[in-house]
């Protein structure tokens, strides 16, 4: 395909997910989407999605070491792989960059053969552009609180990139413990009409999966997680494999991570062109 052609996917694609539930729920997983055709990359196993947890389980009184939990200890992070879309049965591939400065700011770059967008999220909002059709957005927490009631922030975003619970769990109780028929322990809690499940392995401690999930929308999001190597004395998934369902599409990408660098000085180079039309999400 020409470059030319693989932005008029990109387009359309971008176009056909606009309204999507959980696009607006993850926003940087929105600049994912404006993307070329590529080849197909590295792609998780997902398991068949569920979405009214019809997976055998039940309640239990074990739990996970919380204070052995596999939270990464850093000041910069960079991690630079590529990632693979299945949409409409159709695959599209890109590169992608990730820049952390724990706590504070992430940058997100995607390309093929030349950038096509970036995305800068920080502790008060989420920006981001790109250069198919010169478009850009800019959103706060608080609008997509408004918009969908979930209590989405820079945290939870961080720590679903990295692999790490997108809830607190040092309060036990306020959560329903199950155990599936794999011996994986399931953290659940439900706030304000939307379910949280986050699955462990008790023996290496390890999180293996997070839903967000809407039952009466017939809506969810859930990231796994898998491959996991060494970086310092954390655990870091090389893959990451993402499943959306607006109730009506069922979107499936995988995050491969190839290279990674900790505690490097890293630079956040971030700037919306001058001539590029706002969008609204």
């Amino acid at each position: 395909m020409t470059l030319h052609h693989e932005g008029k996917v990109a387009l359309e694609v971008l176009a056909q997910i606009n309204n999507l539930f959980i696009m607006r729920l993850s926003v940087f997983i929105l600049l994912f989407l404006v993307l070329g055709c590529g080849s197909k990359k590295n792609k998780i196993q997902f398991p068949q999605p569920n979405i009214n947890s019809e997976i055998k389980k039940t309640l239990t009184d074990s739990n996970i070491k919380i204070k052995d939990l596999n939270y990464i200890d850093f000041t910069n992070l960079f991690l630079s792989g590529n990632s693979n879309l299945e949409y409409n049965n159709d695959n599209y591939g890109f590169d992608l960059n990730f820049r952390f400065k724990k706590n504070e700011k992430i940058l997100i770059s995607g390309s093929l053969f030349l950038p096509i967008f970036k995305a800068l999220i920080d502790q008060n909002k989420i920006s981001g552009y790109q250069k198919f059709d010169r478009t850009f957005f800019d959103v706060n927490y608080e609008d997509i609180y408004n918009k969908l009631g979930i209590d989405l922030g820079f945290n939870e975003i961080e720590n679903l990139l990295l692999g790490n619970p997108i809830l607190d769990l040092s309060n036990k109780e306020n959560f329903k413990i199950y155990t599936n028929d794999k011996n994986m322990l399931i953290y659940s809690i439900e706030k304000e009409n939307v379910i949280y499940n986050m699955t462990f392995d008790p023996q290496s401690n390890k999180l293996l999966s997070q839903e967000i999930t809407q039952l009466k929308l017939n809506r969810y999001l859930k990231i796994y997680y898998n491959s996991f190597q060494k970086l310092n004395s954390f655990e870091l998934p090389r893959l990451i494999g993402i499943i959306i369902n607006d109730g009506k599409n069922l979107i499936k990408l995988t995050i491969s991570n190839q290279s990674r660098e900790i505690n490097n000085e890293l630079s956040f180079p971030f700037k919306i062109p001058n001539n590029y039309k706002k969008i609204k999400l």
